[in-house]
């Protein structure tokens, strides 16, 4: 199962220290969950337009399971909890 999530944040708020912060966690996350999490990548967006994304995760999931196991899961939270008040758009797209 892949996983996608792109995120557009409030101005001033993105910057190279807080992607490396979010790319960190990932890496942490992907540890945590080897078996569920197969691959993950972090990628920041380098053409400046309104409608571009800052940010987008791809993921590739053992499968349906995995997703509701990595959601909850600690690390997740945690990095959510330095993003979301921040995020002011995003979008998620989950394919097998």
């Amino acid at each position: 199962m892949r996983h996608f999530v792109s995120m557009k944040f409030e101005p001033g708020f993105f910057s190279p220290a807080v992607f490396e912060k979010i790319a960190a966690a990932f890496r942490k996350l992907q540890q945590a969950l080897p078996e569920d999490i197969l691959a993950c990548s972090v990628h920041r967006n380098v053409v400046e337009r309104e409608q571009n994304m800052d940010l987008m995760i791809e993921m590739t999931l053992r499968d349906r399971a995995s997703l509701e196991k990595y959601l909850p899961h600690p690390i997740h939270r945690g990095i959510g909890e330095v993003m979301n008040p921040h995020v002011v758009k995003i979008a998620s797209f989950d394919c097998e």
